[in-house]
């Protein structure tokens, strides 16, 4: 799903390497919430090739690589020197680093970024704003006060962003975003993630977790409409000296579905899709399992239990993703 989002953006992106001011190189590009890296690859190699056609083989490019200070910054590393689409693969002049950092804070020297990327990283709030007592994640909760709690962070968490960015940004630079949104009708969540929430019910109905600790499991993530993200540059069309360039929202295709369409398999269906949900939110709701579990079985057990949900009743999951395209004020 990651992977499909992303070629999404590319187009985007690409559009922004070409028209960025790079006169007064070397070129700074950061990477904002790169993860284990391997889906930063292409869209930085896309970067690289674009640069380099507009301003010759031996520009000097530097790749800022930042994440939370727990992110598995070895593995990036790794990756870049075996992954086969390693965007260091044939090049020269090209200098990755790495900032263990929340993005919600100042990561470098004023001035200094010539673009920014950014992909699946900006739906997570800087804190959990509030326990949801009727959903996974906080963001899809029915409850009026948690929706309030979370609009509330998320405008924040939004503004505070856009504030850190343009201060790192040279005039002229630019940063492109794709993060996970929401429809005015739905999210595109509903199936997955209401099995999820299903799932730790399960939990509950069984005596493995109490009340309180049901709702305790709450993911930190909002879902943006397009005029909250309109928000903040309503009132004079440009914010903290940013400008927005490009905004949409895509629905993101299913990975899984093809090869169950053509295989009818549902448990390989299910599987498929709970690894991936694992992927993203394991390590979150391992960190608020109750304190008498052991993490490892405490989430094992939820997962096996959700992906025999899914395996009951399959259907496509298809999220929404914005795709937003910033440029800072010229001199």
């Amino acid at each position: 799903m990651q992977a499909i989002g992303i070629a999404a953006l590319l187009p985007v992106w690409e559009a922004a390497c070409r028209t960025v001011d790079i006169s007064d190189g070397p070129v700074t590009i950061v990477d904002y919430g790169c993860s284990q890296g391997r889906n930063s690859m292409i869209p930085m190699r896309k970067a690289i090739d674009v640069l380099r056609f507009r301003a010759g083989a031996t520009i000097p490019i530097e790749v800022v690589h930042t994440d939370l200070p727990s992110n598995d910054f070895s593995s990036l590393f790794e990756a870049l020197i075996s992954d086969p689409n390693s965007y260091m693969t044939g090049t020269s002049d090209v200098f990755p680093l790495a900032i263990g950092k929340s993005y919600f804070a100042p990561l470098l020297s004023p001035g200094r970024v010539h673009l920014g990327w950014s992909t699946w990283a900006l739906q997570w709030m800087s804190t959990n704003a509030i326990d949801a007592p009727d959903h996974i994640l906080a963001g899809m909760s029915s409850s009026p006060a948690v929706a309030a709690a979370v609009a509330a962070q998320q405008a924040r968490d939004w503004e505070c962003f856009l504030t850190q960015r343009s201060r790192e940004m040279r005039p002229g630079a630019k940063l492109v975003a794709g993060f996970t949104a929401r429809a005015e009708a739905d999210t595109g969540w509903e199936w997955l993630l209401g099995e999820l929430w299903s799932a730790v019910g399960d939990m509950r109905n069984d005596g493995l977790l109490s009340e309180r600790e049901e709702e305790q499991i709450t993911i930190p993530i909002g879902l943006r409409s397009l005029e909250d993200i309109q928000a903040p540059f309503r009132q004079s069309g440009s914010f903290a000296d940013l400008t927005l360039e490009h905004l949409d929202r895509v629905k993101v295709s299913d990975p899984f579905r093809r090869e169950f369409d053509g295989s009818g398999d549902r448990l390989a269906f299910a599987r498929h899709h709970a690894n991936m949900t694992r992927a993203w939110s394991g390590p979150l709701i391992a960190s608020v399992a109750p304190h008498a579990r052991k993490q490892t079985v405490f989430v094992d057990e939820l997962f096996s239990r959700f992906e025999h949900r899914l395996s009951k009743d399959p259907r496509p999951h298809e999220p929404y993703m914005a795709t937003v395209a910033l440029s800072k004020k010229d001199r």
